[in-house]
């Protein structure tokens, strides 16, 4: 029995070592802590992702380089500038012009004719405004003597008897003494310029300016009225009919503008349609090409002129009425077209 147990005990203990021998079995559970190692080899795999925005980086290159064909006319574009330098010193010349303008330009007191003296008093307000646009742009109390000595002369112009006179001279008259006017109800103002060691403020000069302006449309208007009353005919001068057709073609074309308001607008509208019937007629053969060119645009315009005043005249024959949209839109260009004729007469004539 003895000997049972010790055999027993023998194989207890061939288990017991054969059981501690298959104790380092579990060392193969190492095998997971392999599959994390595995487990970094899928994300090797994401570089492939990172070498997609490289390819996108490749393709921005591309985009920038096209705004450089916009950036190239730039250059062009830079030199440009340059011609404006060269142009700068034209405002040099204009401060140097303006000297003379506001040494010059003044009015008469002695009367000669109505027509001098308005041209005189238009150029003479033309002088003021340059005056006032000098102390808007920084001119100080030296523009104050010739300011104040333009407008006094244009106070003291000259008074005209057009009692018995046409109608044209009447108006020309009455619209030139409306321009002294305007000047004179700033007169205080531009006569205190200079009292408070200073120019005039801008206050003053805004509404001195407006008025001086209108002033500026008054003297043009009886400039208009003054050249509607001269009669012309084969003994005037070229010039002087070519002034007076430019006169009849503007009033014209502002009877275009008022037709069929009233029939009052027909007495002045035919007086004008006559001028240009009875227009003068030269013979310029044995005349320099300047003044045969003058007197062939003079015609020409003649000619434009009197193709579209036929309507009004036909209107005005029938009593009054209103022009058609399509006669009216159809005129006034043609009536533009040979104002500008007789501008370029008067202009070769001016040679």
């Amino acid at each position: 029995m003895f000997v049972a147990l010790r055999r027993c005990l023998m194989v207890m203990i061939l288990i017991a070592l054969l059981a501690g021998c298959a104790a380092p079995a579990p060392t193969p559970l190492a095998l997971p802590t392999e599959l994390p190692t595995s487990t970094p080899v899928p994300p090797t795999a994401t570089p492939l992702p990172t070498n997609t925005p490289t390819s996108a980086p490749t393709n921005t290159p591309s985009p920038t380089a096209t705004p450089r064909p916009t950036d190239t006319p730039l250059p062009t574009n830079t030199p440009k500038p340059a011609p404006t330098k060269t142009v700068t010193p034209k405002p040099t010349n204009t401060k140097s012009a303006a000297a003379p303008v506001s040494s010059g330009g003044s009015l008469s007191s002695k009367p000669s004719t109505l027509s001098n003296s308005i041209e005189q008093s238009f150029n003479a307000a033309l002088g003021i405004i340059g005056l006032l646009d000098q102390m808007t742009g920084g001119g100080g109390v030296e523009l104050c003597a010739p300011l104040i000595e333009k407008y006094k002369s244009v106070h003291n112009a000259p008074t005209y008897d057009v009692n018995g006179q046409n109608y044209e001279t009447q108006q020309a008259y009455a619209t030139y003494r409306n321009g002294i006017s305007l000047l004179d109800s700033q007169g205080s103002q531009i006569v205190s310029c200079g009292q408070n060691g200073g120019a005039l403020g801008k206050l003053d000069i805004g509404v001195i300016y407006k008025r001086v302006t209108k002033a500026v449309d008054a003297f043009g208007q009886a400039r208009d009225w003054a050249l509607r009353a001269v009669t012309i005919s084969a003994d005037s001068p070229l010039i002087d009919s070519v002034r007076r057709v430019q006169t009849a073609i503007s009033q014209i074309g502002l009877a275009y503008q008022r037709a069929g308001s009233s029939t009052q607008e027909c007495d002045p509208f035919i007086n004008e349609y006559n001028v240009l019937m009875n227009a003068p007629t030269y013979n310029v053969s044995a005349e320099p090409a300047n003044v045969q060119n003058a007197y062939g645009l003079y015609r020409q315009g003649i000619e434009l002129a009197l193709s579209k005043a036929s309507s009004v005249v036909d209107m005005c024959n029938r009593g009054g009425g209103t022009l058609g949209l399509l006669d009216y839109g159809t005129s006034l260009p043609v009536l533009k077209q040979a104002q500008s004729l007789l501008i370029q007469a008067l202009s070769l004539l001016s040679q």
